[in-house]
């Protein structure tokens, strides 16, 4: 995560995360730690209301770099439908997941 979002008041956060999604802003805060690990993790997001495996799997992507990737995507860099499944896949990324940030990034 950013050092500058890391840096950010929750209230300041909330306007600049703008429409992303609820998933998305909790995988920020898994990997600012704000959610311990392992099993306590689990509890804490579902306590929280979240679903484990869906915000995991974003942590999973953010932690390969996808987010920035994910913002070309949405600046359109990678084209679109197939062209853009292909492209991605011959530069390394899993398009699956990649598609899954960008959006949980424009919710």
């Amino acid at each position: 995560m950013s050092e500058k979002i890391e840096k950010m008041t929750d209230e300041a956060l909330g306007g600049v995360a703008g429409g992303m999604s609820a998933n998305l802003m909790a995988a920020y805060d898994v990997m600012a730690g704000r959610y311990g690990d392992g099993e306590d993790r689990k509890r804490r997001l579902a306590a929280a209301g979240y679903d484990y495996w869906s915000v995991q799997h974003l942590v999973n992507g953010l932690a390969k770099g996808y987010d920035g990737v994910a913002r070309d995507v949405i600046d359109g860099r990678y084209g679109n439908d197939q062209a853009r499944i292909r492209a991605l896949t011959a530069a390394g990324y899993d398009a699956g997941l990649v598609q899954d940030i960008v959006n949980n990034m424009l919710k």
